[in-house]
């Protein structure tokens, strides 16, 4: 019998998935190693020919996307509960989860430095260098990373958990999901299905290398600026590892004793550092800039969402606002797993709003403070941000920009590590349950699993930088994996629609929020029970007292 369930539970892994994604990944890096300038320039020249070909359709999708997630959050289905329960995480807990899972390291370094790129080579055929393009820039900023782009997460999470919640489907798999849209029996995937598991597995798995690899310079810059170390592969390594032992120390504890904690510590911390650097730096510029940034994102977003810059051909389209559509096209599966995951017991509504709205809030102010903060600097001519940018050195300008503020030098550099790693470990740790999930064919993925994957998370940026390769190939790769999820994007939309329609239309949803409904009421009765009997004893005791007294 013990043969049996071992057998059983080994049939539920999806052994040789990953097999071939590991196997790919090996010869990636060996390619890389023997011959790294052909490579690296084979698989730029076809990313940036995939870029530019497929540009309007990627622009496309992520509108419709938007259109899609307005819809959840203010359409007819928004009552539909996503599971017979109360929510696991309170409001808290479950945007800051979702947050740092989404943003990484990504948001510390591009906060104070992104700026500056749309300042030089501004969108919207402004002219580079105006002002006009300096006012626009955080606008871009908070657009990139913002609403319309993170619409894709709330698609994506939304099916999978309708598909899991409510459709009673056995596994959190984007392939699963998929195959029971298009009809298919869940048991009897077919080679699509093999495809797109495989598709989410090395999209995730370069993804996150390369954003592990871009905390890297930005911790390595504290170490410097605090105790004058180099960098040095050694050092970068070492980095590495230390994250990757929290993140795996979060991914073995769980959730809600992982995750969630360190979650809710890194968000109390970024909140600190958000908060000194507006009120020790010009909070004035700050507030100022922030609302007009906002004004200009809201004025010109479906100018920005579907410029293709046709005429002046600058290539700003390509270099970023079709990137970040492909950036976030990579990660549409593993943010859905993940926001499944989190999301039991959540309404459509609340997903779609957390998702859409709350946590472009929440980037709102990573962005606008530290980026109005960086443009600062810039204005008084006490920092070539302009300059430490344009020479790739970045992570410089960050350092350089914070010096300005008291304790410069020493708190908040710290303050820098401590966020680099609060924001990449929760990230990582999604990417491990999304992969984890990926390859679990029914039930909890087991931990082992989670180890694994946390394990091949750190050695694939390890053994970059022990090979001297760099991390824009495997970033491009990526990036290039994401074309199809376009496809699988728009099967997800398509099918989430027509099973909210099928399952209003037979009385499900009906039943789901009367069941809802009478729950609540059945809770309120409880609640004025306790009370009741709270005051009874209350009163019953106040008498007696009254007695004892007389």
């Amino acid at each position: 019998m013990n043969n049996n369930s071992q057998k059983s539970n080994h049939s539920d892994i999806e052994v040789g998935l990953i097999i071939v994604s590991v196997a790919v990944l090996v010869v990636f890096i060996i390619f890389m190693i023997l011959n790294p300038e052909s490579t690296l320039n084979t698989i730029s020249s076809f990313f940036n020919l995939m870029i530019s070909g497929l540009g309007p359709i990627f622009e496309i999708i992520a509108f419709v996307a938007f259109i899609v997630g307005l819809y959840l959050c203010f359409g007819k289905y928004g009552k539909v509960r996503l599971g017979n329960c109360k929510p696991e995480y309170s409001n808290f807990s479950y945007f800051a989860m979702m947050l740092l899972a989404s943003l990484a390291s990504a948001a510390l370094y591009w906060s104070f430095t992104e700026w500056a790129s749309y300042y030089q080579t501004p969108g919207l055929g402004m002219q580079p260098g105006s002002i006009e393009a300096l006012e626009s820039s955080l606008g871009y900023q908070f657009f990139h990373w913002g609403i319309v782009n993170q619409a894709m997460y709330t698609v994506m999470g939304v099916a999978i958990a309708y598909g899991v919640y409510v459709r009673k489907l056995h596994s959190f798999q984007t392939s699963t999901v998929c195959c029971a849209m298009l009809g298919e029996k869940i048991r009897g995937k077919t080679i699509i299905g093999k495809v797109i598991d495989f598709l989410v597995i090395f999209g995730i798995l370069g993804a996150l290398s390369s954003s592990l690899g871009l905390a890297v310079p930005l911790a390595t810059g504290g170490l410097k600026q605090l105790f004058g170390w180099e960098t040095t592969p050694a050092l970068q390594i070492g980095v590495i590892v230390f994250i990757a032992i929290v993140y795996t120390i979060t991914s073995y504890l769980g959730t809600d004793k992982g995750m969630k904690i360190i979650s809710n510590a890194a968000s109390v911390v970024c909140v600190f550092f958000l908060l000194y650097v507006l009120f020790m730096g010009p909070t004035t510029f700050i507030l100022k800039n922030i609302v007009n940034s906002f004004g200009h994102m809201v004025e010109k977003l479906p100018r920005m969402a579907l410029f293709t810059d046709p005429i002046s051909n600058t290539g700003f389209v390509e270099s970023w606002t079709i990137y970040f559509v492909a950036f976030y096209l990579n990660y549409v599966a593993m943010m859905g797993i993940f926001i499944a995951k989190v999301s039991k017991g959540r309404t459509i509504r609340e997903v779609a709003i957390y998702t859409m709205f709350i946590m472009t809030a929440g980037g709102i102010a990573i962005f606008g403070i530290n980026g109005s903060f960086s443009i600062f600097t810039h204005l008084e001519g006490t920092v070539d941000v302009i300059g430490l940018v344009s020479s790739g050195i970045g992570d410089a300008a960050i350092y350089s920009i914070l010096e300005v503020l008291p304790f410069g030098k020493t708190l908040l550099p710290i303050l820098i590590l401590i966020l680099v790693v609060g924001f990449v470990a929760p990230s990582m740790d999604s990417a491990s349950l999304a992969l984890a999930e990926t390859v679990t064919k029914r039930g909890t993925p087991k931990m082992a699993l989670r180890l694994f994957f946390c394990i091949l998370l750190a050695v694939i940026p390890m053994s970059i930088i022990l090979v001297g390769a760099e991390f824009t190939a495997i970033k491009q790769i990526a990036i290039i994996l994401s074309a199809p999820f376009i496809v699988i994007l728009i099967g997800a939309q398509i099918g989430l629609l027509k099973w909210l329609k099928h399952d209003d239309l037979i009385g499900l949803h009906a039943d789901i929020i009367a069941r809802q409904q009478e729950e609540e009421k059945q809770a309120e009765l409880a609640k004025n029970v306790s009370q009741t009997e709270d005051l009874g004893f209350t009163e019953t005791l106040s008498t007696e007292l009254a007695g004892e007294q007389v």
